[in-house]
């Protein structure tokens, strides 16, 4: 999937005003993403969301639900990370820090969730960056792939964020 496409799949699903912020790392470099609802991210979301709103009938109510909490997915780099090389991945996710600090200072989320340890100085050098007074709460999980281990620590950290402040539903 090329860049505006997934450009224009995101801007169907942001929210007015962002209240839970998921920071990812890179783009996909498969056609496995978040919100083409067929990704271990996507699933684990969905689980922790089910875990602590309760369940969804479908894909789409769960996406409609998702987009008006206020949830939405950002990435630090507007590149492939994940088949670099690591001094190339290190050097994208610098990269992505000002761009992402920008795109952080227009949003007043009151959750962030760092989706992946490695990216987390980055990350939370953009949020310092972007000065966000509104942040009650900010989680970094695992990524969740390669274990169950990662999966469910994963999805206990989204649920740990999502119950850490009042929601009016």
């Amino acid at each position: 999937m090329e860049f505006a496409e997934l450009q224009a799949l995101k801007a169907q699903y942001k929210p007015n005003d962002i209240k839970i912020l998921f920071i990812a790392d890179g783009l996909p470099v498969k056609d496995k993403y978040f919100y083409l609802k067929n990704s271990n991210m996507y699933k684990a979301v969905k689980e922790a969301f089910t875990r602590v709103f309760g369940n969804f009938k479908s894909d789409d109510e769960f996406l409609a639900f998702f987009k008006e909490m206020g949830a939405y997915f950002e990435n630090l780099s507007k590149v492939p990370i994940k088949t670099l090389p690591p001094p190339e991945q290190r050097k994208a996710r610098q990269e992505g820090v000002q761009s992402l600090a920008e795109r952080l200072s227009e949003m007043h989320p009151r959750i962030i969730i760092i989706s992946l340890k490695a990216i987390e100085p980055y990350a939370r050098e953009a949020i310092k960056l972007a000065n966000l007074a509104s942040v009650e709460h900010i989680a970094v999980t695992p990524f969740p792939v390669k274990s169950m281990t990662n999966v469910n620590n994963c999805i206990n950290g989204i649920v740990s964020a999502l119950k850490s402040v009042d929601w009016e539903i």
